[in-house]
């Protein structure tokens, strides 16, 4: 208890620093009390500074002092507009956490200790930390692979971090629930939000996890030329380590030296909105942290991606809705998203799909005749999403999480190319993804699952109706008088003889789709 209470203590302090509490006094019920309590426990605690500076800048300040699980919970949040407002979560959205490194020492333990090796045994040539955040950090290094070593980055998670996060998110458990007795937070949803976060972190926290995902996402991209994954080498991962190799390129945040390399911007920009469009549309999974410090640019104005924490996945239906959204508005036709909305389900029968198309189009018309570089397709979702709310609907956490991705992407598109057209580089991607969605070839291949799903059962069939004849003699035997199981005996082969008809008009059905 007297530890919760000087976690308390210790958020409260810290958001007073940087003028959080009077977000916070919004939602409480006896707000008198509530700037008494805080001013016993935080006395003579000032304002770092006195400049106006956006709620969400001060909330992302706030979160990266107070910890990696802070840091985490706000990054999650960032995705939540439908929970803190647009304006909040789009400051949010850059949230990153940059912390002090540990000592090459340590992380020279920790890898002794997951190998039961020592580290002359694994890597060769173990540098100091180049890059540090909440929950790991990276050392350069080399492995043999026969004769030559390889160059890798060796991820490390940070020591004891575990345990610290497994305190903080139980702690922020305790926070909640004493809050919600005194506030009307409980309509932010609080306690779901941390529940969420915990998930999130039970993955970061385990680095085999992101090795998969850094795998599956270069199975989907194998083909994509102006974009890369590095490949992962498994015999050097381990719960706290992970070992990928290194890459060569310049860091996308230098744009002066990309420049003076001669790199065709225009190119990478546009590369950057495809890549990213096929990961979302194309394979339904994305890298949904592509911000510029997880990305880099190689000789041949190719797209390196690095750090696979936080990926975004979307099934079928939810691809399929989201590229007949944009499409929709490139082509200005509002009822038709209004009838997509209506088939996945996201508007109830008491609603007006001509009401919600008007609504729509309130979102479309206005950015008809402004300029390339002045529209944002993250933005028109985050309006399309304000607009599901007033119409009752609710969105998965998946499309919240592409969207706050994809301002990230188009943030960084626009450095390397203000003028840049998302719609017109949008177009012919999802119109392919379309045409190749809706086509002959999808329909035969959703066809050629069933049936070998069919295939898998048909053998199974003869041998039940076998079963099911020899139920049904036992049945008449110890029931039915000799007329009866006669008139039994004709009506069941009647039976079987529909069931059969219906299994073959089945099968021929299928097979004329």
């Amino acid at each position: 208890m007297i530890a919760n209470f000087l976690f308390f203590l210790k958020i409260i302090r810290v958001f007073k620093r940087h003028n959080i509490l009077i977000l916070i006094e919004q939602n409480i019920r006896y707000k008198l009390l509530f700037r008494l309590f805080t001013f016993i426990l935080a006395p003579i605690t000032f304002n770092k500074s006195k400049k106006i500076t956006p709620d969400g800048i001060r909330i992302s300040k706030a979160l990266n002092e107070l910890g990696p699980s802070f840091i985490k919970l706000g990054q999650l949040i960032s995705t939540r507009p439908d929970i803190i407002g647009n304006e909040i979560a789009e400051d949010m959205a850059m949230l990153r956490d940059n912390l002090p490194p540990f000592s090459r020492s340590e992380a020279i333990s920790i890898i002794e200790e997951q190998f039961d090796k020592n580290i002359g045994d694994i890597f060769y040539n173990f540098g100091e930390p180049i890059a540090a955040a909440s929950i790991a950090q990276v050392h350069f290094a080399e492995i043999k692979d026969g004769e030559k070593n390889i160059a890798v980055a060796v991820k490390i998670l940070r020591p004891n971090i575990i345990e610290t996060i497994d305190n903080e998110m139980s702690r922020l458990d305790w926070l909640t629930k004493f809050l919600e007795n005194f506030s009307d937070l409980k309509r932010l949803q609080l306690n779901s939000v941390i529940k969420k976060t915990k998930e999130i972190i039970k993955f970061e926290l385990d680095l085999r996890y992101e090795a998969a995902a850094a795998s599956e996402l270069k199975e989907n991209t194998k083909n994509d030329q102006s974009f890369y994954v590095p490949d992962i080498y498994w015999e050097y991962v381990t719960k706290k380590v992970l070992t990928i190799e290194r890459i060569e390129g310049v860091p996308a945040d230098k744009i002066a030296q990309l420049k003076e390399n001669k790199t065709d911007l225009v190119k990478v920009a546009n590369s950057l909105i495809v890549n990213f469009l096929r990961q979302a549309i194309r394979d339904g999974y994305f890298h949904a942290d592509l911000h510029q410090g997880n990305l880099f640019i190689g000789e041949n104005n190719n797209l390196i991606s690095v750090d696979f924490g936080i990926m975004g996945r979307l099934d079928k239906k939810n691809r399929r809705f989201l590229a007949e959204i944009i499409f929709g508005f490139i082509s200005q036709d509002y009822f038709k998203i209004a009838e997509i909305h209506k088939e996945a389900g996201l508007i109830d029968n008491d609603q007006s799909i001509d009401d919600f198309s008007q609504a729509l189009r309130s979102i479309g018309e206005p950015i008809i005749n402004l300029k390339a570089k002045d529209i944002s397709m993250g933005r028109v979702l985050i309006q399309l999403f304000d607009i599901t709310k007033q119409f009752n609907m609710s969105l998965q956490p998946q499309l919240l999480l592409l969207q706050k991705t994809m301002i990230i992407v188009e943030g960084v598109a626009r450095k390397f190319n203000p003028e840049i057209n998302f719609w017109e580089i949008s177009k012919p991607e999802i119109e392919k993804w379309l045409k190749d969605e809706l086509g002959p070839l999808t329909k035969l291949k959703e066809t050629s699952k069933v049936l070998q799903t069919l295939a898998r059962k048909v053998p199974d069939i003869p041998d039940f109706l076998d079963r099911a004849e020899s139920a049904f003699d036992i049945i008449v035997e110890n029931k039915l008088t000799s007329e009866a199981r006669k008139n039994g005996r004709k009506n069941h082969k009647t039976l079987l003889g529909m069931a059969s008809g219906i299994i073959v008009i089945l099968l021929s059905a299928i097979l004329l789709i």
